[in-house]
């Protein structure tokens, strides 16, 4: 069974244990996935016996071909979905065994970012990040403060009051970040946020969200960009029909073939 619950370091480290974080990491653990796997009703496995482990502050950058599974992982965390086997716990939480009454409050500690932003039309940058918080019914007196520090953050404060279509496509996609923010998550979750931009964007927005995880923000990205993943050098999380078939720190894209 091929999985992993830690990254792959030098030859002469020891190797993690199946499930725990790697050796010598005794930072608390953001998200565990324990024998995981994802079967639809047409019989199709999107995912199968994934154990992996990412421990709070990590950086780490999940790929792999399309129909690899990188999707349903995502929709796993946030709880779209729930694992036909096995269990996804984030911040010491069953996802699958949460009452209702939970589940919104479990929600809050993921900030979720899209390739196509996912901003309402008819609502200013200001108004889009807001509503993040209006709909977990954040009383009105916190919402102002904290919208303006997310704006800060990714450097939006002068376009505030603009709508989407106003807005390039850079400029959505930090609103879509400061959106992610602004309840103050343990982790984000970013599915191909550059997919729709231009190189010299698409690096900026890369920057941003590396600034964010210095800031203690727990980051899993999930992308196609090769060169990106190749120069930074972080974490990587290899998906291949379904399975993760790498796990390394340091490690390049290694494009499959």
């Amino acid at each position: 069974m091929l999985t992993a619950a830690g990254p792959r370091r030098a030859a002469t480290d020891e190797r993690p244990v199946a499930g725990e974080p790697p050796v010598g990491d005794e930072r608390p653990a953001v998200l565990v996935l324990n024998d995981v796997t994802k079967r639809y009703p047409n019989g199709r496995e999107a995912l199968r016996d994934v154990d992996l482990t990412i421990p709070e502050g990590d950086f780490v950058f999940l790929v792999g071909p399309s129909g690899a599974g990188k999707s349903t992982l995502m929709k796993l965390i946030i709880r779209d979905e729930l694992a036909t086997e096995g269990e996804v716990i984030l911040d010491g939480d069953d996802l699958a065994k949460l009452p209702r009454r939970k589940v919104a409050r479990v929600r809050r500690k993921i900030g979720a970012v899209f390739q196509d932003f996912k901003l309402l039309p008819t609502k200013t940058a200001r108004e889009n990040i807001a509503f993040a918080l209006e709909v977990t019914g954040t009383p009105r007196r916190k919402i102002r403060p904290a919208v303006d520090r997310a704006l800060r953050l990714v450097g939006l404060s002068g376009q505030a009051d603009q709508f989407p279509r106003q807005l390039s496509g850079g400029e959505q996609q930090r609103t879509a970040i400061a959106r992610a923010l602004v309840h103050d998550p343990r982790l984000v979750i970013a599915d191909e946020p550059t997919g729709n931009l231009d190189p010299l964007i698409s690096w900026e927005i890369i920057q941003l969200l590396l600034r964010i995880n210095q800031l203690g923000v727990t980051v899993l990205m999930a992308t196609h960009n090769a060169d990106v993943v190749t120069a930074l050098r972080k974490r990587v999380i290899a998906l291949e029909e379904g399975r993760v078939i790498r796990d390394e720190i340091g490690g390049r894209y290694h494009r499959q073939t």
